[in-house]
């Protein structure tokens, strides 16, 4: 009997559906089991992704080794860590713990304060009525007051896990430097050849779009903190480099973020006890508002367009719900990534809308999603005109 020759297994388009489902449908088990472990992983992304550009092009413009310039990085970047540990993070320490003393008696000062004086005015004219946001404000300081005592026990429980998760970040984060070249070639050999160019098309659109975004948010968080330390300083707020940092921080919440960053600033001016220029508190708040109010026009108007450069042009009521989703699922971490993700699937859609429908050409649809979403603020898009309009004689629009 003459032995068969062997064959390879040969899946069926039900199989090969079958067996990516299965595997999608494990990975997000299995994923969502681990999720506790899984941020040091994502930031380890994100870092790697915001530096390897100026590794990658160090490493061109030398030709040295790419492991050279990640170690390079890294000794920068601990040296920075160490600057950090050494000057700004006792200060903030500090003023950590005079917040968490002082806050009790801000209270008690805020309430003589309501019942001396009712409401705010201005030449007579009623500007705040006190006494109806009383409770509202007097609960969120008492939440605040009990909750920083209960932080710091929780704080020293999850020290060793958060040195561990740490220790992961750096390990990770290296590796995905190190391997910045190689990882999206890897991915590429996955995808059949005649499909290669109109796959690298959409990713390097997403590129794009998150590059805009992150890179432009981490130097907004940077310039706004130092403006606004400049500002409080200045104006003589007390605890400024935290009230400066969470300004910063808090750029990262579209829409809120900056009104939230403003309302507790002017309340600590509005609480603290002592002022400036013998200004009444009050007084102090408002002209903290004014300037946060400054910043802001400053920030949309010159830094943005002349700093940071293309901004993520998603409609409001995506962002809205982008954040709130963001939020929900994924807690801090969702509102830092909840926009970028956001703008990520709308040019995925397009992609996938233009295969729906047949389109001749996908490539150039998810490149017009794509400018779509990049607006550089401060120019307009203007409509090309046909060049043989006039030959035609077709008449041009009023």
């Amino acid at each position: 009997m003459l032995a068969q020759p062997n064959r390879p297994i040969q899946f069926s388009s039900r199989a090969k559906f079958v067996t990516v489902l299965s595997v999608v449908v494990i990975a997000i088990f299995v994923l969502g089991r681990v999720a506790h472990i899984l941020l040091p992983f994502v930031w380890a992304i994100i870092t790697a992704y915001i530096f390897n550009p100026v590794v990658t092009w160090m490493q061109r413009r030398t030709r040295t080794p790419r492991f050279w310039w990640v170690v390079l990085l890294y000794i920068i970047g601990f040296g920075l860590l160490y600057l950090f540990g050494t000057y700004i993070v006792p200060q903030l320490a500090k003023q950590y713990s005079e917040l968490e003393e002082v806050l009790p008696t801000w209270i008690d000062n805020a309430r003589a304060y309501v019942a001396e004086y009712k409401e705010i005015t201005i030449r007579g004219v009623k500007i705040v009525d006190l006494r109806e946001a009383e409770a509202e404000i007097f609960d969120g300081l008492k939440g605040m007051a009990l909750s920083m005592p209960a932080f710091v026990p929780a704080f020293l429980f999850g020290l060793i896990e958060g040195f561990i998760l740490t220790l992961v970040y750096f390990v990770v984060t290296f590796y995905l430097l190190l391997q910045a070249e190689s990882i999206p070639n890897n991915f590429y050999s996955l995808i059949p050849q005649y499909h290669r160019d109109e796959i690298r098309q959409l990713v390097h659109s997403i590129d794009r779009v998150l590059g805009a975004y992150i890179r432009g948010q981490f130097l907004l968080i940077l310039i706004m903190s130092v403006l606004s330390f400049i500002a409080l300083s200045i104006l003589q707020v007390k605890y400024a480099l935290v009230i400066s940092i969470l300004t910063g921080v808090l750029e990262i919440i579209p829409i809120v973020g900056p009104y939230l960053a403003t309302g507790i600033a002017s309340l600590v001016a509005l609480l603290q006890g002592t002022t400036p220029f013998g200004w009444q508190p009050w007084f102090l708040a408002i002209v903290v508002i004014i300037v946060y109010f400054a910043l802001r026009q400053m920030e949309d108007h010159f830094i943005i367009p002349n700093l940071v450069g293309h901004i993520v042009n998603v409609h409001p009521i995506f962002v809205i719900f982008a954040i709130l989703a963001g939020g929900s699922l994924a807690g801090g971490l969702g509102l830092l990534v909840a926009i970028p993700i956001a703008a990520v699937i709308k040019i995925i859609l397009v992609y996938l809308y233009s295969k729906l429908v047949n389109s001749p050409t996908p490539q150039e649809d998810v490149t017009g999603g794509e400018e779509e979403l990049l607006e550089k603020p401060g120019e307009k898009v203007v409509e090309d005109k046909p060049a043989d309009s006039k030959a035609s004689g077709t008449p041009e629009a009023a």
